[in-house]
Formats: C-alpha cells, sequence, structure tokens
C-alpha cells in the first residue's frame, strides 16, 4: 500500500521551460506556475497536515491522456486496449519534472529523495494522472 497516493483531474501539462524579458529577467511561465500550484494543493490535500516524508521514495505516475477526437470508432477502441499509444505531447519527462517539482515540501523534502521512477501514459476515456508514492529501504 502507497504512503502517499491521489489523482490530479485532466490532462497534466508538461513543464515549460524558464522564459527571458527583453530586459533579460527570467521566469517560469504563467502555465506552469498555475500547473504546480494546482498539483500542490491536491497534493497536501493527500498528505492530510502530514509533514513531508524524509526517508527514500519511490514515485509512480500513471498518466491517461485524453482520446483525440478525431479518432475513429476503431481508433478509439484500439487506443483503449492499448494497441496505439499516445506518443505525443505532453513528454512525459516534462510531466514528471512538473509534478515532481510541485511536491518538493509538500510530499517529501526534497525530491533527491526519489530512488526509483515508474512512469506510463495511455489513452483513456477520462484524462488524469495518479500519483503514488512508496517507502524505499529497510523497515
Amino acid at each position: 500500500m502507497s504512503v502517499v497516493a491521489f489523482t490530479i483531474p485532466g490532462e497534466l501539462r508538461g513543464k515549460q521551460r524558464p522564459r527571458a524579458t527583453r530586459q533579460g529577467r527570467v521566469y517560469t511561465p504563467a502555465e506552469t506556475r498555475n500547473a504546480e500550484a494546482f498539483v500542490r494543493l491536491i497534493a497536501a490535500q493527500a498528505m492530510e497536515d502530514r509533514a513531508p516524508l524524509e526517508e527514500p521514495l519511490m514515485l509512480t505516475v500513471a498518466i491517461d491522456v485524453g482520446i483525440p477526437k478525431a479518432f475513429t470508432r476503431k481508433q478509439r477502441e484500439a487506443a483503449l486496449e492499448g494497441r496505439i499509444l499516445p506518443a505525443k505531447k505532453p513528454d512525459l519527462d516534462n510531466v514528471v519534472k512538473l509534478l515532481c517539482d510541485a511536491l518538493n515540501g509538500i510530499v517529501y523534502a526534497d525530491d533527491k529523495q526519489l530512488v526509483t521512477l515508474v512512469v506510463s501514459k495511455r489513452y483513456a476515456l477520462v484524462p488524469e494522472t495518479r500519483v503514488f508514492l512508496d517507502l524505499i529501504g529497510a523497515a
């Protein structure tokens, strides 16, 4: 059983690269800031006022992306059966980066505690991201 588990509704976006103004000021795009804030809110609710974890952790992330409306009935069925995979945006690594950064200080003290990472992306009728954290090491 996972120490922390929660579901983020909707399609989670990937973390965007920092941007720079003409004056040289670097900033994080608003879409990324808003997505991280949304994840932090859901994660904080899942933590139920517990302190951030300090042990080594395994993070499992299951990303369900919506089936494109342009898919035919046959394509939809194939997507739901896993015969068509979502090799499309958002990129797995960018979603994980956004997620890991958002969980810092909320679920775990620092993302350096993540020693195992399992991530998958598939098509589903309802887009969502399921997150599971498990303790690793001696009990």
